[in-house]
């Protein structure tokens, strides 16, 4: 066990699946006796076993992982899995009231908890304009994980359509693989690629976009969550154009404009009004709150 402040690192084993669940498993349960620990809440549990683990488990369901979707790695065998532990856990934390309902028909303890913001950090953030040489320009912009199911590709291509010298767009976030680098060799000279930024510094970029792009493909997994992205342009200032994700439609937020991917160029043309909206009810101190007596109504049951 590695010990940081008040982070304790342990080593996880991935493959062969089978020995690397008993393995996982038998190691969280050394640490659980040795610290004493009395619940887990866990946001994956693909590498463990949640029947054999000692303590009570609150199963964190952080998207849906109930539908088979080859793009994130969801085989017909992982989800049986994921599902019978969510059968094995004392309680299920949800992202959206979508997948609540899902959840209930094999766990009837369950909760919504939607995504959330840090308000204080955006509060102080600073554009990076000046910094990125974007003054003056209307900033189209995505921030996140970067795969083929994200739709970034057929973003910039709409935002291609609609360039001028008055307009850019700017891509933070990336990885190694393909289709990242594939994106930056192609575009590299139409759009500005900042790649990854360390965390404490992600509000600044928000606060550097115009209008935040969520040009996300049409799945379960895409539409029954809450982008926490489409919250945090929104508390940076900024627009959204969204794909018509079906529980960020019901969220009916002022702030995000819906489009057909092949369509985006239309909205990016369009005019968008001044941001008025209350934040509060998702600041992650307020979500912590609930989630905390979730935690202890669940256990005292």
């Amino acid at each position: 066990f590695y010990k940081k402040e008040k982070f304790i690192l342990i080593p996880v084993l991935f493959k062969p699946e089978k020995f690397a669940i008993k393995l996982n498993t038998f190691v969280l349960n050394r640490l659980i006796d040795k610290l004493r620990i009395d619940v887990i809440v866990n946001a994956n549990a693909l590498l463990f076993d949640i029947a054999s683990i000692k303590v009570p488990v609150i199963y964190d369901l952080v998207d849906d992982h109930l539908e088979v979707n080859l793009d994130i790695g969801l085989t017909k065998k992982r989800i049986e899995k994921i599902k019978n532990d969510i059968k094995n856990s004392v309680g299920v934390i949800c992202v959206s009231q979508f997948l609540e309902d899902k959840v209930k028909l094999f766990n009837s303890n369950t909760i919504t908890i939607e995504n959330g913001v840090y308000i204080k950090r955006f509060i102080h953030a600073k554009s990076l304009k000046r910094k990125l040489n974007l003054e003056g320009k209307l900033v189209f912009g995505y921030i996140g994980g970067i795969h083929e199911w994200t739709g970034l590709r057929e973003a910039i291509e709409n935002y291609l359509k609609i360039k001028n010298k008055n307009n850019a767009f700017l891509v933070v976030g990336g990885n190694d693989g393909g289709y990242y680098r594939s994106l930056v060799e192609q575009y590299n000279s139409d759009v500005v690629f900042v790649g990854r930024v360390a965390p404490e510094n992600v509000a600044e970029y928000f606060k550097t976009i115009d209008i935040g792009l969520i040009p996300f493909r049409l799945n379960p997994f895409t539409n029954n969550a809450l982008p926490i992205k489409a919250l945090e342009y929104a508390l940076a200032g900024a627009n959204v154009i969204s794909t018509p994700l079906t529980y960020l439609k019901y969220k009916n937020f002022p702030f995000v404009k819906f489009s057909e991917i092949e369509n985006f160029y239309k909205c990016m043309n369009q005019d968008f009004e001044n941001i008025n909206f209350d934040f509060s009810q998702y600041e992650w101190e307020v979500l912590s709150t609930r989630l905390h007596d979730f935690i202890i109504h669940t256990l005292c049951e």
